[in-house]
């Protein structure tokens, strides 16, 4: 019993003696309380509990309390547990949810079970058991077969094994009584974790000298042979529990047709050696030659097949991928890689025959009949306008490897490497400064489909619409937005190429050559031309411009005034700290500016005073005053005023001459005399 450390919580007691401060200490009541608290434990508890008492522990540490007995079904109960001794195998503590272990695996369940005599030490170790999984097989509380297996016997072993192959036609007599009839549940000196020697377990109940049997393997002396070769241990379709394939002479008895007789002193040599017996039956045709397998080559059929009977399809003493993989080994790796032919992995044979020509890989059929048996859907392709010519031609092995690969779908290597084989192109593409991501990424497949399409160029769907199953948010437009006609028409590739550009944006042309090739009026006819728009002159329309849509007019990337002031950066600076003109601060730029190019200077739209004369009266008696009576249109409206912004009254120009800045015109020029009215 775990013990309660006595709280030392105490308060000093000052009290007064003779000239000095006396203290003592009290206990409080805090420590009293915990000391009672105490006190009652040890009365109550029994010297052995375990387990702390309260609304979830017992003070019995009687786990069935709340884990009752009938929860865990089963008739076979884990000792421990029938005795209700938790602790042998459990931790009394632990996470809610998980009660831990006394030890890990296999190891608990040695400290009770002697792991010599399961048969651990042995040569052959049933698998679960040689990982040490126990409860792979049995439950550790209680289970429906002997030993507290989880399930009886066949079921258990179905859970791991194939049932198929233990409920064909013709079922082994044993089989009734179930797996361990035979075999070990543990381990064995004897594969398959047989109980004997296979020979010896057979014997048991099959008596060889009976007549019967004689007659059954038609009086050949089969002591020193295995049973398996023939026979199947558990069931098969055929009468005798024959193996799957079996060689057909067998079936009639006809061991005579490659044996002596069986009364002969070598009753089980063959009349003629390697291939040349076998081919006493069998066309051997195609079977002579160099450019053949090699074991046929040889003669040496037995490499492959078994001559009595298999498991397997045609004889052979193998699963066909273990079979072929024991001289191939090259090709093991490659189907661990990250793509791999199916029928690669499962079964050579469906592809490859085993006395085929070398010069063709061994192949059943020609490349593009192969392939296309399996892929219906690629062979429907076939009808589609735009094909692939290696696909059309057959060629599948140009593009793909038949084993496994480290690329997808079976590829050679990666797209990019892969498509510039023959697209040598695209190399040149790769090398410009601005390339499609798709392309950059190497996932030609993006937009173009490897074996045939309805579209040109091998396109998944219609060039400019193909562009929007990536680009789609851009017609997420508002109703009141401008749009460029080709991008409203879905004509991208009036301005854009697919692949690469050395232009950013991926078009195909400079923007002025690409713009001007609709917008021939801009900028004009160079050769009159007096002033052109920097942006404009150096082709920049998306200086100015949206290329797909705006919400203003001209497809504007701002509203004017903005717009020519992210540029006019220190006109800005002037109109906010000065007297601005009425059109300039009104954002009416192209009040007196042409936006592209123009015949006068500054890209105005008239020539000075004109261009001034369109708002203010140069004949009015109150202007010509100002201008020492002359008529506006005999000024030159710049020599004294800015256009845009002054720090003075009229616009007047910073820089002026003095009696012009004191308003003295006289001083240096004559008056125009005042016309007298009639």
């Amino acid at each position: 019993m775990s013990t309660i450390r006595s709280v030392k919580a105490v308060r000093p007691l000052f009290i007064r003696g003779e000239g000095a401060i006396k203290t003592r200490r009290y206990p409080t009541a805090l420590s009293v309380y915990l000391l009672a608290v105490y006190l009652v434990i040890c009365l109550v508890s029994p010297a052995g509990a375990q387990v702390q008492k309260g609304k979830r522990f017992s003070s019995k540490s009687n786990c069935v309390d709340c884990h009752p007995v009938d929860e865990f079904k089963g008739a076979d109960k884990h000792r421990p547990f029938q005795r209700e001794e938790c602790l042998s195998c459990h931790k009394p503590h632990g996470l809610v949810g998980m009660l831990r272990l006394v030890k890990e695996g296999a190891e608990l369940c040695y400290t009770c079970h002697d792991s010599t005599a399961l048969g651990m030490g042995k040569s052959n170790i049933h698998q679960p058991a040689h990982k040490g999984k126990c409860t792979v097989c049995h439950n550790p509380h209680a289970g429906e077969g002997k030993g507290m297996l989880s399930s009886v016997s066949p079921e258990l072993c179905y859970t791991c094994h194939n049932r198929i192959e233990f409920e064909q036609k013709h079922l082994h007599k044993p089989m009734e009584k179930g797996c361990f009839s035979c075999h070990e549940i543990h381990g064995s000196d004897y594969k398959y974790l047989l109980k004997k020697d296979e020979q010896a377990l057979c014997s048991d109940c099959h008596d060889s000298k009976a007549g019967n049997f004689t007659k059954a393997h038609a009086g050949y002396p089969i002591q020193p042979s295995s049973c398996l070769r023939c026979h199947t241990a558990h069931s098969s379709n055929q009468k005798g529990l024959l193996t799957a394939s079996v060689h057909q002479p067998m079936l009639g008895g006809g061991c005579e047709s490659c044996h002596n007789s069986p009364g002969s002193e070598q009753p089980f040599a063959t009349m003629e050696a390697g291939s040349k017996l076998c081919l006493t039956c069998h066309d051997g045709a195609n079977m002579t030659g160099s450019d053949i397998h090699a074991p046929v080559s040889a003669g040496e059929c037995l490499t492959c097949h078994d001559p009595h009977g298999s498991k397997q399809k045609a004889l052979l003493a193998q699963p066909p991928n273990e079979l072929c993989l024991g001289c191939h080994d090259d090709i093991r790796p490659q189907l661990a890689m990250a793509s791999r032919h199916k029928p690669a992995g499962e079964d050579c044979t469906l592809c490859h025959s085993g006395h085929g020509q070398i010069k063709t890989g061994l192949i059943v059929k020609d490349e593009k009949t192969l392939c296309l048996d399996c892929h219906q859907k690629e062979k429907d392709m076939l009808a589609l306008p735009d094909s692939h010519p290696p696909f059309a031609e057959g060629l599948c092995m140009t593009c793909h490897v038949p084993h496994g690969s480290a690329y997808d779908k079976l590829t050679k290597t990666n797209r990019s490497d892969l498509c510039g084989i023959c697209h040598e192109k695209s190399r040149e593409w790769l090398a410009q400064k601005n390339v499609h991501l798709p392309l950059k990424a190497g996932k030609c497949n993006d937009c173009h489909l490897p074996h045939a399409s309805t579209q040109k160029s091998l396109l998944k769907e219609e060039r400019n619409a193909l562009c929007l199953t990536c680009h789609s948010a851009m017609l997420n437009v508002a109703a009141d937005m401008k749009l460029h006609p080709p991008f409203s028409e879905h004509t991208c590739d009036a301005c854009h190429v697919p692949h690469a550009s050395d232009v950013p944006g991926l078009l195909s042309d400079q923007q002025a050559n690409i713009c001007g090739a609709c917008h021939d009026g801009i900028p004009g006819d160079t050769t009159t031309m007096v002033s052109t728009h920097q942006p404009v002159a150096e082709g920049k329309c998306t200086a100015c411009h949206q290329p797909h849509m705006s919400q203003l007019k001209g497809l504007l990337l701002d509203k004017t005034d903005r717009l020519c002031l992210s540029c006019h950066v220190d006109l800005q600076k002037q109109m906010a700290s000065g007297i601005v003109h009425p059109p300039a601060k009104e954002g009416e730029c192209l009040g007196c500016h042409k936006p592209h190019s123009s015949t006068f200077a500054s890209l105005l739209t008239e020539s000075i005073p004109q261009q001034c004369l369109a708002c203010h009266d140069g004949e009015d008696q109150a202007f010509k005053e100002k201008h020492l009576n002359l008529s506006g249109s005999r000024i030159d409206c710049r020599r004294c005023h800015n256009p845009h912004v002054s720090v003075t009254a009229g616009l007047i120009q910073s820089q002026v001459h003095a009696p012009f800045k004191d308003g003295m015109c006289d001083a240096c020029h004559e008056p125009v005399p005042q016309e007298k009215k009639p």
